[in-house]
């Protein structure tokens, strides 16, 4: 991302895991969404100006071992060689290259009242690494009981999940898929402003 002068001001975020989530939904025999949640995971958040100003560097890890679809089975097969591989690969790392308030280019007089962003980043599943773009809306910010400072974000994406190794193809009997390709990727994030 962009690199900070010495005369800036910077800040760094992490998440809070008791107020963001993680959540994937992929479609089950293409008649229905099925959702996911990657329980344990964090991000980091460097910044530079005032509040949540422009960010400098931006790094997500989710935890593989900690995803959960609410059926034991079921998560353990996600978990295994015919998706995820923990075992060899317990890491989802997202590293962004780019977050871009929209509005701004070029700038418009209603640019300053856009909450809306585009985030680019080098996502790595399964020891595959690929360019993905993501959208989402900043929440604002606030102060909390504990009087930190925090800054909310939501954020939007879908991918392949054959381009990053997941390649399980599972036919029903009557020749149905019963997993998608295409999955999507939602986060709901707070972040805390570190002292």
């Amino acid at each position: 991302m962009n690199i900070i002068s010495q005369n800036e001001s910077h800040s760094h975020w992490e998440i809070d895991p008791f107020h963001s989530e993680l959540i994937f939904k992929i479609q089950h025999l293409m008649i229905s969404t099925l959702s996911g949640h990657l329980k344990t995971f964090s991000v980091n958040v460097q910044t530079s100006g005032n509040d949540f100003g422009q960010v400098t560097d931006l790094l997500v890890t989710a935890d593989v071992n900690s995803l959960t679809t609410g059926h034991g089975s079921r998560d353990e097969h996600l978990k295994s060689k015919d998706f995820f591989d923990a075992e060899i690969h317990p890491q989802i790392n997202f590293d962004g290259i780019l977050f871009e308030k929209q509005g701004m280019n070029p700038p418009s007089h209603l640019s300053a009242y856009r909450r809306d962003f585009k985030l680019q980043g080098k996502l790595t599943i399964k020891g595959i690494s690929k360019l993905i773009l993501l959208e989402g809306e900043f929440g604002g910010m606030s102060v909390g009981l504990d009087e930190k400072k925090r800054a909310g974000f939501t954020v939007r994406g879908k991918i392949s999940r054959e381009e990053f190794g997941l390649t399980w193809k599972g036919l029903t009997t009557a020749g149905k898929m019963v997993v998608s390709d295409e999955v999507n990727i939602l986060g709901n994030l707070q972040l805390i402003k570190k002292p």
